[in-house]
């Protein structure tokens, strides 16, 4: 199985690197002719910080559940740390490692890998829910078909939010046995799981304009309204997501951009490329610099680095 996955990841990249050599005079032209405007790129960054911020606060509002909620700033240190997994195939080291950094801080490791699991539960369904919603209409252009399905998903995430504290324990204990995971052993309050949904989805709609911000930055010519920009980004990333094999969703993510821009008449092919590409690198630092240096900050780590040079 493993096997399988790396040859699919492989034949992933060459797929990419395909499409850029075949379009590659029209990438060098856009990039010739593009004049990047930092304020618009600063001001992306700083939404989705702002959003990493949020969710962060939704993974404590989990862990309240168990009683253990550490600080907010314990908490962005052993979340940012963790987020590192998500570049690894499989998607759930992050999942694991939540749970190993948490217990090096005093709190426990089950309640926050049992908290992670709720949370990209949540997040994933929020992001269906906020792509299927904003894309609704914008989808209307691709295809009628497209549009009613985005307005059925739509509806029926709706539905799920209401549901939620009845549908959710018995879907995350059947994922936590698959994945050989700890079960959670606690229902959280309705309100609770609630206010997590709704930080989930607007921080899908706080990527969304942050992509937007960027996208003015790097490649103004690209145009499309809000909605546009957020159906885009959050299916995108939540494609990328459930490709478990590839690290941070690299390669499907960007063919998801490129695909829906176009058919959404945003922008030309080689305009689309462009911009995934760049915006790739650009969430990599975001994600990845943080992440290091909440590395460094460790507690534990610096300790054993101590003993190690003593």
């Amino acid at each position: 199985m493993r096997i399988a996955q790396y040859v699919l990841l492989a034949l992933t990249l060459a797929f990419i690197v395909s499409a850029v050599v075949t379009q590659w005079s029209a990438l060098t032209h856009v990039a010739r002719t593009t004049t990047l405007d930092w304020w618009w790129i600063v001001a992306g960054s700083a939404l989705v910080l702002l959003t990493h911020a949020a969710l962060i606060q939704a993974w404590r509002m989990l862990l309240s559940g168990w009683d253990v909620a550490p600080p907010f700033w314990t908490s962005a240190r052993i979340w940012s740390s963790a987020n590192l997994g998500k570049y690894l195939p499989g998607k759930v080291w992050s999942i694991g490692a939540l749970g190993v950094l948490a217990g090096r801080e005093g709190v426990s490791g089950v309640a926050a890998a049992s908290a992670a699991i709720l949370s990209t539960l949540l997040n994933i369904g929020a992001g269906i829910g906020i792509a299927a919603t904003a894309g609704s209409r914008v989808l209307s252009t691709v295809s009628p078909l497209v549009g009613r399905m985005a307005l059925v998903c739509a509806v029926l995430f709706a539905a799920g939010v209401v549901l939620l504290p009845r549908l959710l324990p018995p879907v995350v204990t059947w994922i936590a046995r698959r994945r050989g995971l700890p079960a959670v052993d606690r229902r959280l309050s309705p309100g609770v799981l609630w206010a997590v949904t709704a930080i989930n989805a607007l921080s899908w709609v706080g990527y969304g304009l942050a992509f937007a911000a960027f996208s003015r930055g790097v490649t103004p010519q690209v145009a499309g309204a809000a909605a546009a920009f957020i159906t885009v980004y959050t299916a995108s990333y939540v494609w990328g997501y459930l490709v478990l094999f590839a690290p941070g969703g690299l390669g499907f993510r960007e063919l998801a951009i490129v695909a829906l821009m176009v058919a959404m008449g945003m922008a030309t092919r080689p305009d689309a490329t462009m911009l995934a590409l760049a915006s790739r690198v650009w969430i990599t630092v975001l994600e990845i610099t943080p992440g290091l240096i909440a590395l460094l900050l460790t507690p534990g780590l610096r300790r054993s680095g101590a003993t190690r040079a003593g």
